[in-house]
């Protein structure tokens, strides 16, 4: 079940009260009283691991942050000591093997569907077409495993019942 650092709720995030007991978080709270809730959403944003929870989560790794500055409209540099040790925090707690697991192979299909798309394709005797064919070829074996992966990381995310019902949202 994921854990819950924080929450939105009618498009607004909501503070849990870990934002109130864990000093990382507090911290933020103390030092930036009228920023809080931007640094927060940062937070949320660059390491929720839950695709129906944080629009963001299926972006490259490298586009990511900037794009998530923008759009909380961050004023504070995302550098600043007590927001980095903040996500570093967040990034372990939200952090499993399932969760391990799924980064590396999606960063592995990322980086060939990389290459795949920048790679000039050149023939004859020094060219690369065995190497492109080579990566196409094995590019369906690691999508497979990267759906697998999406599916344990999914399944590990619910929250059920006896019976396989969910819990209701104040039960979680």
């Amino acid at each position: 079940m994921l854990i819950k650092l924080f929450e939105i709720d009618n498009g607004a995030l909501v503070l849990t009260d870990h934002c109130y007991t864990l000093n990382f978080l507090k911290d933020i709270m103390d030092e930036y009283p009228d920023s809080h809730l931007s640094i927060f959403k940062y937070l949320f944003y660059m390491s929720c691991p839950n695709p129906d929870m944080n629009p963001f989560f299926h972006l490259p790794e490298h586009e990511k942050e900037d794009i998530i500055i923008e759009e909380v409209k961050l004023e504070e540099s995302p550098e600043d000591s007590k927001i980095r040790l903040a996500l570093d925090m967040c990034y372990k707690l939200y952090e499993t093997p399932t969760m391990r697991a799924y980064m590396g192979i999606k960063k592995a299909l990322d980086n060939m569907a990389t290459y795949m798309a920048n790679t000039q394709i050149t023939d004859g005797r020094d060219g690369n077409i065995s190497q492109i064919r080579a990566v196409a070829k094995d590019f369906d074996s690691i999508r497979q495993s990267f759906k697998g992966a999406y599916k344990d990381l999914k399944d590990e995310q619910q929250s059920s019942v006896r019976g396989g019902q969910g819990l209701a949202y104040d039960q979680m």
